[in-house]
Parts: structure tokens; C-alpha cells; sequence
């Protein structure tokens, strides 16, 4: 997959904030495009998006941007340590293996009157399709129902933490962030919002997020409190 990909060197002070903004990616920085992933690489964080050229097809575009500099530098390709993380953060089992998730999807025909099942298939069609509504859970744990044409693609809502902290972090239909055990125990709502592609860091402390505003992606990062780590 052609993709942007920015990377940001993540000396980032701890702040008594619970969310702390680090970088802003404009629609012209992502030629229309979408923020589609946000990983680590040891105290690095990175972000990808994908566009479309002006045949229609996917084009690559990188970028490398330091935190102490306001400066950007073009980057070839992924490094093979983000490559990892999002296999490992994406993945439907846990890195212990004590957690699994399950995807599920209700396809249903709109209700537009009564009428014969070849009249609401019919008027369906003219009114935009069939609506698909999406349900991910973890054991009796549900993390996300969602009604789109698509169901959430592996990473885009959850984020599995270090092996040793045993957590996942999540985000619902409404957009809000948790974080609960692997095993889908202890939910808790750590921060209001409309956020995607939660990251765990490396060491456990933070939340890596983004948001999309009009035209523009604000990527931040989320400082858990200490309860959340043990």
C-alpha cells in the first residue's frame, strides 16, 4: 500500500494535561487523503496516510519531522520496528494471548414503508444501499457498533498495550478512548472525543491518538494516570 507516512522524535515531557497536542497534518500535507495508521518506533512516533494521485491511484509520500524542530525531512519507507508494532497493536489476539477480539456484521434492508421485499430492496438501492452495522467485542466486552459501509479495519479502534501491562485501548462508537484488561474486564473511559487509531507507547505511560477536524489531523498524545498502569 502506498502511503505518507510523517515520524515525530517523541521527547515529549510529562504534562498534568491529559492530552497533550504534538503535531497538526493538513489536507494539503496528505493531498486529501487520510491519516490510515499511528505507531511507534521505540521513542518515535509515526504516523501514516494514504492518497490518491491524479489517476486515482494510491501514491507514496514521506515525511520526518524532529520534535525540537520545526524542520521536515523526506523519509523513503516505513522502518521494519513500525512495521512490527502495527502487526502486533492490529492483531485480533492479544500478545498474550488471553484476549481475542470478534468482529461481527448485521446487514439489514432500510424499513421505507411497507411494501414487497423487491419494492424495499428497490427503494433501498435509491436511497443509498443496505445499512451494515458493525460490532467488535471482546469476550462479553463490547468496544465498538458502528453503521458503515465498511466494518473498522484491523488497528483502526483498538491498540493492545505492552505484554506486560496486559491492556487494551480502545475507542467506541462515539469516539471516546478506554482502556480495559485483555481479557475485557475493567473498562474504564479515560478521555471525551472523536478519536481514531489509538497507540499504546512502548512504555506503557501514553495513548498516542488522532482526530480529524474539518481539513486538517491533530495527532496527540494521551498521559495515563498511574491506576490505569498497574
Amino acid at each position: 500500500m502506498h502511503a505518507l507516512l510523517i515520524l515525530l522524535a517523541a521527547g515529549l515531557a510529562q504534562a498534568p494535561a491529559e492530552k497533550q497536542l504534538v503535531f497538526t497534518i493538513t489536507g494539503e500535507d496528505v493531498k486529501n487523503g487520510v491519516v490510515s495508521e499511528v505507531t511507534w518506533d521505540g521513542g518515535t512516533l509515526m504516523v501514516q496516510g494514504v492518497y490518491a494521485d491524479g489517476t486515482g491511484r494510491l501514491a507514496a509520500k514521506y515525511f520526518v519531522k524532529a520534535a525540537n524542530s520545526m524542520a521536515v525531512e523526506p523519509r523513503n519507507e516505513q522502518t521494519q520496528a513500525s512495521l512490527k508494532y502495527w502487526a502486533t497493536k492490529s492483531n485480533r489476539i492479544s500478545p498474550t494471548g488471553l484476549g481475542r477480539l470478534d468482529i461481527s456484521t448485521d446487514t439489514k434492508l432500510p424499513q421505507y414503508g411497507i411494501a414487497s421485499q423487491a419494492q424495499r430492496f428497490a427503494d433501498s438501492v435509491d436511497m443509498g444501499g443496505t445499512l451494515s452495522t458493525h460490532v467488535v467485542k471482546l469476550r462479553d466486552l463490547k468496544l465498538l457498533e458502528r453503521t458503515s459501509p465498511a466494518p473498522p479495519y484491523d488497528g483502526e479502534t483498538w491498540s493492545w498495550s505492552p505484554a506486560d501491562l496486559n491492556r487494551i485501548a480502545y475507542v467506541d462508537g462515539k469516539g471516546d478512548l478506554w482502556v480495559a484488561t485483555a481479557d475485557g474486564r475493567n473498562p474504564q473511559r479515560i478521555l471525551k472525543g472523536n478519536f481514531l487509531l489509538p497507540a499504546w507507547s512502548d512504555d506503557g505511560r501514553m495513548i498516542a491518538v488522532a482526530e480529524r477536524k474539518k481539513d486538517k489531523w491533530e495527532i496527540s498524545v494521551v498521559h495515563l494516570p498511574p491506576d490505569i498502569r498497574q
